[in-house]
């Protein structure tokens, strides 16, 4: 037979493991990241129109933005963490005005 506190432990980590590693997505603006984020983000996209931002979270908690801007007939994709640090850079060819 079940206890009280032995259904509220089951119930509590089958609620838990629905959450686990959960990652959300929200766009946002530029004005509405860190400002070291802000920085990392201005720096490397120099003078092309970011066109999406977004702030990707894990369990709640930020782990970092994602930014994306056109030049040079190349998609260019940057990760920056919540101090301003760069994660990565990925450039593609853009393929969507063919």
């Amino acid at each position: 037979f079940l206890t009280l506190a032995g259904i509220m432990i089951v119930g509590l980590s089958t609620a838990w493991a629905g959450k686990a590693d959960e990652k959300t997505e929200k766009d946002v603006t530029i004005d509405q990241v860190p400002a070291a984020v802000k920085t990392t983000i201005q720096k490397e996209a120099g003078d092309n129109k970011i066109e999406e931002i977004e702030e990707v979270s894990k369990d709640g908690k930020v782990v970092y933005y994602e930014a994306e801007w056109k030049t040079g007939g190349k998609e260019i994709e940057i990760k920056v963490d919540p101090s301003g640090k760069l994660l990565s850079k990925e450039v593609e060819d853009d393929d969507d005005d063919d």
